[in-house]
C-alpha cells in the first residue's frame, strides 16, 4: 500500500515545507523593545514627538520628559526609525536589530515653516506640507488651551492667517462667523465646510428661539458650539479652492478639517482640568443722566417731535418741519445698564482616559461646561462625552470607531435684530422712569407708551434652546500590499434642536407681544456620509508617485415643526391656551450629494511636486440633465533649498526657500434650496373655500450651482538658521460663468415677482502674510512670535439689475448689492461737505443733508461705508522661563464701517451724548432732528485691535507620586479693545452669520471681558 502523502500531486508535496518555513519565520521574529530620549538642540526634552518604525503602524509618542518606549514583533535586520513633531523637521535614523532591545536617541532640528508636518487634506487623506502647492493653515491642541473660551470658533480667533473670525454676539449661546478670503456668495452661506475625523458635519444656524423676529439675518447659535475644544488634537484649514479635488461642490468657502484626540500606545493616562470663569461688561455706552428734558415729562422723543410751550421751527432740506420745544423741565434720569447687566460666572471641567497596546488603543473623555451671560437670566450649558477605539486586526487591516455626544441647553433673550432685545429696551426708552417700581400685585410698571420696561425683557421673556447631538464614525483601513491604502469611512451627524418661547402678558401694554406670546420649534437634522478612498504610493528611482481615487456620498434630511400663538390669559404658558393660533409650519428638506475624484501627485526627490486632480460632483438640488459638474485642480511646489546648489549658496541667514502655486474650481450648494427649482403653490382660503395660490417666488428649472475659480501663488522662506519663517500668498478668486445666484425681480406679466437665477459675478482678490519667529530657544528660556496680516478686496462685478438691490433687515441699515462695489455696502443719504471735507452747517450750526435740488428736495444717496475690513491682523508672543510661561495675543480688523443703529436711537429718545449737548445748549436746538434721518451719521468706523488673550501659566512642582504633571493658569480674554467706536463693541453683527448683511449694530449683546482660573493635571 502506497503512503497517502505520496498519492498527492507534486505541488501539494511542498505544503509541509511551506508550513515549516512559515513556522521558522515566526520563530525568527521576536518582540523587541525600542526606547530612547528625544531632545531639542539645546538639550531640553521634547514631548509630543511621534516615533514610528518605518512602514509599520508601530510606534509611540514622547512623554513630558522626552522619553518614548514601545515594543514590536520584528525579525533581526536593518530598519528605519522616524521622528516627527510639530515645529520640528522629520528625522530618520537607521537602526540594526539583533537583540531584544534597541535604544535610539534623537536630537530634533527646528522647522519654523513646518514643511515636514503631515496635514489633513480631506477625509482620510494626508500629505506633507512641502508636497502641496496650496496654503494649509494648522492649529494644534496647545493653541486651543488657555483661550478663556469654551467655544471652538472663539478659540480660533487670531490663529488662522487670512480668516476673519468674529463673535457676532456676546450672548453665551451667540454665534461665531468665519470668513476665509472674503464673502463668496449672496444668497448662500460664506461659512467654510467643517469635517470632523473625516465626517462632513453641519454648522447650521437655525433660529428656534426668536420665531417672531422678521427676516433679515441668520441669527442664533451655529452648531460648532457643540464641540468641546479640549477634544481636538489638531485643525487643518484649507482656505482656497484647492480643496476642490476632495470636496468639489462644497469647497468654495474653504474647508476646516478637525482631527480629534485618540489613544496612543502606552500606559493608561488620565488628563484632568477644571476652571472657574468670570464674565463682565467691558465698557458701558454713554447714557445721559442730565436732569433736564424738553417740553414736558409726558413728551415722547422730545428731540425730534413737535412739542408744547415755547418752540423753534426748523425745516430740514428734505422738507420735513418740526416745532421743537425749547422749554426745559426737571426730570430724574436712570442708567438702565445697571439693572440689565451683571457679572456672570462659569466653569469648564474635563477628564480623559487614554492608552493602549500595540494593537488596541482607546480614548474616553467627558466634559461639563457652564457659562452665565452678562445679561441677567442668560446662560449656556454643555455636557460632552467622547470615545474612540482603534484596533489593529493584523498587519493589513485595522478598524476604528468614534462616538461624540453633546447635550446643550441655553436660557436666552432676544438678541439683536428686534426692538425688544435687552439692549434695545435700554436704547429706545427715555430713562426718566424707575423701571424697578411695581404695582400692588408685584407687576413691573410701564414706561413710555409702546415701549417695554427693560426689566420685563429680563423677567417675563423666557427663551430656551435644547440640543442633543451625536457625531459618530466607523473607519476601515486596509493595507494589502506596500504602498496601497484602502480607506472606508461611514459617518453620521444627527441632532435635534428644540426651542421654546414664552412672553408673558404685560399688565401695562399691548404692543411688542404685550398680550402674551408662545411658540415652539423642533428641528431634526440627519446627515450620513460614505467615503471610500484608495491611494497608491510608490517610488521609482528619484521619482515618487501618489495616486488617489475616491468616492463619497452624503444624504441629508432636515425637518422642522414650528408653532406660534398670541394673546394669552394670565397663567397660560402654552400655545394651546393662546386665543390666536398662527398656522403651524412644517418643513421637510432631503438632499443627496455625491461625487468621485482622481488625484495624481508626482515628485522628484524632495525638490519638485506636481499634482493634478479632477472631480465630478452632483446634487439632487439641481435638475437631472444639469446635475453633475466638473471641478478640476492643479498645483505645484518647488523646494528650492533641496537642490544641490543650495548647500553651496545658503548660509545661516537664509536657510530655506520654496515657491508654490495652485488653481482650482470649486462650488457652493448653499445658494439655493433643495426644491427652489420648482414653482410651487400656497394653500389659502377665499370666502371660506380652500384654494391654491401660485407662489410669487417662481422656480427655475435651469438653475446651476455657484462655481468659483481660484488661482494662488506663494512662497515659504526661512532665515537665521530656521528661527524666522515667512509665508506669503497672493490669490485671485472669482465666480465663473455668471453663476452667482441672485433673486432677480420680474415683471408682473411673468406671473411672479422674483426668481433665483445665475446672473451675477463676484471677485475676491488679496494676499496673506504670516511670520513665525523663534528669537531665543534655550533650556530655561524660550521666546516665540507669530504674526499675520492679510488684505482682501471684495467686488460685485455684475448683478441682476442696474439699480441697487436692497437687503431687507429690521435695523434700518441701507445694505445693498451694487455692481462695482463690495457685497452689502451701505448705500444711503448723506451730508453736504465743505471745501475741507467737513459737514456743511446752516446758520444755526445744524448739519445739512444733501438733496438733488431745492424744488424736488429728494435726498441724494451714495455708498457711505463698507462692512468689509481692509486689513485683518494678529500678533502673538509666547515666552517661557523654566516652569513659568506667558502668552499674549492681539488681533484686529481695520478699515471697515459699522451701521450703528443704536447710536441714532439713543439720540432720538433723548438719552445720548449729543442729546445732552442739545439740552445744555452746546448744540443748536434741532441738531438731533437735522441728523436723525441722514443715514451717513449712523455709519462709523468699526476698526479695532483687541487684546484677545493673555495667559499666565505655572507648572507646579511634583507634590504626589501619582501625579505626572500639573499646572495652574490665569487667563484674560477680550481685555482691551483699541477703537473709536461709539457703542459697546465694533466686533458685532445683528444679522448674525448672514453672508451679506454685515456690520450691523442693533441691540446686540456686547462681548464680555472674561477672567479664567484653571488647574490641569496628568496622572
Amino acid at each position: 500500500m502506497k503512503h497517502p502523502i505520496r498519492q498527492l500531486p507534486g505541488r501539494w508535496k511542498a505544503l509541509p515545507l511551506i508550513f515549516l518555513f512559515q513556522l521558522l519565520a515566526c520563530l525568527a521574529m521576536a518582540q523587541v523593545r525600542f526606547s530612547g530620549n528625544v531632545t531639542a538642540s539645546d538639550g531640553s526634552a521634547v514631548p509630543g514627538v511621534s516615533v514610528r518604525l518605518s512602514n509599520t503602524s508601530t510606534g509611540a509618542v514622547t512623554d513630558a520628559t522626552g522619553k518614548y518606549s514601545f515594543t514590536a514583533n520584528v525579525q533581526p535586520g536593518n530598519y528605519t526609525m522616524e521622528f516627527s513633531g510639530i515645529g520640528f523637521k522629520a528625522m530618520r535614523r537607521a537602526v540594526s536589530v539583533s537583540g531584544s532591545a534597541v535604544s535610539v536617541d534623537m536630537v530634533m532640528e527646528e522647522d519654523v515653516l513646518k514643511m515636514d508636518e503631515i496635514v489633513v487634506i480631506g477625509s482620510s487623506l494626508r500629505q506633507s506640507r512641502k508636497q502641496l502647492g496650496n496654503t494649509v493653515n494648522s492649529v494644534n491642541a496647545k493653541q486651543l488651551t488657555n483661550t478663556g473660551s469654551g467655544n471652538l470658533g472663539a478659540a480660533l480667533q487670531g490663529k488662522v492667517p487670512g480668516a476673519q473670525i468674529t463673535q457676532t454676539s456676546g450672548d453665551p449661546s451667540g454665534g461665531i462667523s468665519v470668513r476665509m478670503r472674503g464673502t463668496s456668495t449672496i444668497k448662500g452661506s460664506s461659512e467654510p465646510l467643517y469635517v470632523v475625523d473625516g465626517v462632513v458635519v453641519s454648522n447650521a444656524t437655525t433660529n428656534v428661539t426668536n420665531l417672531n423676529v422678521g427676516s433679515g439675518g441668520d441669527i442664533g447659535t451655529n452648531r460648532m458650539a457643540d464641540i468641546n475644544p479640549a477634544d481636538i488634537e489638531k485643525i487643518d484649514v484649507i482656505p482656497g479652492a484647492s480643496a476642490s479635488a476632495i470636496y468639489g461642490s462644497r469647497a468654495s468657502n474653504g474647508v476646516v478639517l478637525i482631527t480629534t484626540k485618540a489613544g496612543k500606545q502606552g500606559q493608561l493616562k488620565v488628563d484632568f482640568s477644571t476652571s472657574i470663569a468670570m464674565n463682565e461688561l467691558r465698557k458701558k455706552v454713554y447714557i445721559s443722566t442730565y436732569g433736564k428734558q424738553f417740553g414736558s415729562t409726558a413728551l415722547r422723543l422730545g428731540n425730534i417731535s413737535d412739542g408744547p410751550g415755547n418752540t423753534v421751527t426748523y425745516t430740514r432740506p428734505d422738507g420735513q418741519t418740526r416745532k421743537l420745544s425749547t422749554d426745559l423741565v426737571d426730570v430724574t434720569r436712570y442708567d438702565y445698564q445697571d439693572q440689565i447687566f451683571r457679572t456672570g460666572l462659569g466653569t469648564d471641567n474635563y477628564v480623559s482616559v487614554s492608552g493602549g497596546s500595540e494593537k488596541t488603543k482607546y480614548y474616553f473623555s467627558g466634559g461639563y461646561y457652564y457659562n452665565q451671560g452678562i445679561i441677567r437670566n442668560t446662560d449656556f450649558r454643555r455636557f460632552n462625552f467622547k470615545t474612540r477605539i482603534d484596533q489593529t486586526i493584523n498587519d493589513y487591516i485595522s478598524v476604528s470607531g468614534g462616538l461624540a455626544y453633546s447635550n446643550t441647553f441655553s436660557n436666552e433673550k432676544p438678541n439683536g435684530n428686534v426692538f425688544w432685545s435687552p439692549i434695545n429696551a435700554i436704547n429706545i426708552t427715555n430713562n426718566i422712569y424707575n423701571i424697578e417700581e411695581r404695582d400692588v400685585s408685584g407687576n413691573l410698571k410701564n414706561v413710555e407708551p409702546t415701549r417695554v420696561n427693560p426689566l420685563s425683557v429680563i423677567e417675563d421673556m423666557h427663551l430656551t434652546q435644547a440640543v442633543s447631538r451625536t457625531i459618530s464614525d466607523v473607519q476601515l483601513k486596509i493595507r494589502p500590499v506596500k504602498g496601497l491604502n484602502i480607506d472606508y469611512i461611514l459617518g453620521v451627524d444627527n441632532f435635534s434642536q428644540e426651542g421654546r418661547n414664552l412672553i408673558e402678558k404685560y399688565p401695562y401694554i399691548a404692543a411688542q407681544e404685550g398680550l402674551g406670546y408662545a411658540a415652539s420649534a423642533m428641528v431634526n437634522s440627519f446627515l450620513i456620509n460614505n467615503d471610500v478612498n484608495i491611494s497608491y504610493n510608490t517610488n521609482f528611482g528619484d521619482f515618487s508617485s501618489l495616486t488617489t481615487a475616491g468616492f463619497n456620498h452624503q444624504y441629508q434630511k432636515i425637518t422642522g415643526l414650528f408653532n406660534e400663538g398670541r394673546d394669552l390669559l394670565n397663567g397660560i404658558t402654552t400655545i394651546n391656551g393662546a386665543a390666536v393660533r398662527l398656522d403651524p409650519r412644517y418643513t421637510d428638506d432631503q438632499r443627496q450629494v455625491f461625487g468621485g475624484f482622481l488625484q495624481q501627485t508626482f515628485g522628484y526627490k524632495n525638490i519638485f511636486f506636481l499634482t493634478g486632480a479632477a472631480r465630478v460632483d452632483g446634487a439632487t438640488t439641481f435638475p437631472k440633465d444639469t446635475r453633475t459638474y466638473f471641478y478640476p485642480k492643479v498645483s505645484g511646489s518647488w523646494n528650492i533649498s533641496e537642490m544641490g546648489f543650495w548647500k553651496d549658496f545658503s548660509n545661516t541667514w537664509f536657510t530655506s526657500a520654496r515657491v508654490r502655486g495652485s488653481w482650482g474650481l470649486a462650488g457652493n450648494l448653499t445658494g439655493i434650496g433643495t426644491y427652489e427649482r420648482f414653482s410651487t403653490y400656497l394653500s389659502g382660503s377665499i370666502n371660506g373655500i380652500a384654494t391654491y395660490n401660485l407662489n410669487t417666488q417662481l422656480g427655475n428649472e435651469f438653475v446651476e450651482p455657484e462655481r468659483s475659480s481660484e488661482l494662488e501663488f506663494g512662497t515659504d522662506l526661512s532665515f537665521l538658521n530656521n528661527r524666522l519663517g515667512i509665508i506669503f500668498t497672493i490669490y485671485d478668486k472669482k465666480i465663473v460663468g455668471s453663476s452667482l445666484l441672485v433673486d432677480r425681480v420680474l415683471a408682473p406679466s411673468s406671473g411672479g415677482s422674483a426668481r433665483t437665477e445665475n446672473v451675477g459675478n463676484l471677485t475676491n482678490k488679496g494676499w496673506e502674510l504670516g511670520i513665525n519667529a523663534n528669537p531665543f530657544a534655550g533650556k530655561d528660556f524660550s521666546w516665540s512670535i507669530g504674526a499675520s496680516v492679510s488684505r482682501n478686496k471684495n467686488l460685485v462685478t455684475s448683478s441682476s439689475q442696474v439699480t441697487p438691490i436692497s437687503l431687507p433687515n429690521p435695523t434700518g441699515a441701507t445694505s445693498v448689492i451694487l455692481a462695482g462695489q463690495p457685497v452689502g455696502v451701505f448705500y444711503g443719504n448723506y451730508f453736504e461737505r465743505d471745501a475741507k471735507g467737513g459737514m456743511s452747517l446752516d446758520a444755526q450750526g445744524r448739519p445739512i443733508a444733501a438733496i438733488n435740488n431745492p424744488t424736488q428736495k429728494v435726498l441724494l444717496r451714495k455708498v457711505i461705508g463698507s462692512p468689509h475690513p481692509d486689513w485683518i491682523l494678529s500678533f502673538s508672543n509666547n515666552l517661557s522661563y523654566k516652569k513659568l510661561s506667558l502668552s499674549i495675543l492681539f488681533d484686529g480688523a481695520l478699515g471697515q464701517e459699522v451701521f450703528n443703529a443704536d447710536r441714532r436711537t439713543r439720540q432720538g429718545v433723548g438719552i445720548g451724548d449729543y442729546s445732552e449737548k442739545e439740552l445744555k445748549g452746546e448744540l443748536p436746538r434741532g441738531y438731533i432732528f437735522a441728523i436723525y434721518n441722514t443715514e451717513e451719521w449712523r455709519v462709523e468706523s468699526g476698526s479695532y485691535v483687541k487684546l484677545r488673550e493673555v495667559a499666565l501659566s505655572y507648572e507646579l512642582p511634583k507634590f504626589a507620586k501619582f501625579i505626572k504633571s500639573s499646572s495652574v493658569s490665569l487667563v484674560g480674554r477680550n481685555l482691551v479693545s483699541f477703537d473709536t467706536y461709539d457703542g459697546y463693541d465694533p466686533e458685532t453683527n445683528a444679522a448674525g452669520n448672514a453672508s451679506v448683511l454685515r456690520g450691523l449694530d442693533f441691540g446686540n449683546v456686547p462681548i464680555p471681558r472674561t477672567y479664567q482660573l484653571s488647574f490641569r493635571a496628568s496622572f
